[in-house]
């Protein structure tokens, strides 16, 4: 149970990282709005799209990081319920039965 707990909060902590991300890369300008014209050359066109194949920097990392903190949040209060139930069952079956008198 406490692995759940320690879960909740993590995946509450990066949620909330992921979010303020989120609005404050939605309220940037975007890279076209702010860019000037250059001339990149293929060496840095290649080393852009390796880069770009592994970061999930950005709006869209943002957006993505959001999604998997609440998935990671719902599935540790999950663990959290299914403790409970075991807990609830584990105390009926260790309950001692009413003997007769």
């Amino acid at each position: 149970m406490q692995s759940a707990l320690s879960g909740l909060s993590g995946a509450s902590d990066a949620f909330d990282r992921s979010a303020a991300d989120v609005a404050r890369l939605a309220g940037a300008p975007s890279a076209a709005e702010t860019a000037e014209t250059v001339q990149i050359s293929p060496e840095a066109r290649h080393a852009g799209e390796t880069l770009d194949n592994v970061s999930t920097s950005g709006l869209e990392g943002a957006m993505v990081d959001t999604r998997i903190a609440k998935y990671a949040f719902i599935a540790n209060l999950k663990v959290l319920q299914t403790g409970a139930e075991v807990e609830e069952t584990a105390a009926k079956l260790l309950k001692p039965k009413d003997q007769p008198h």
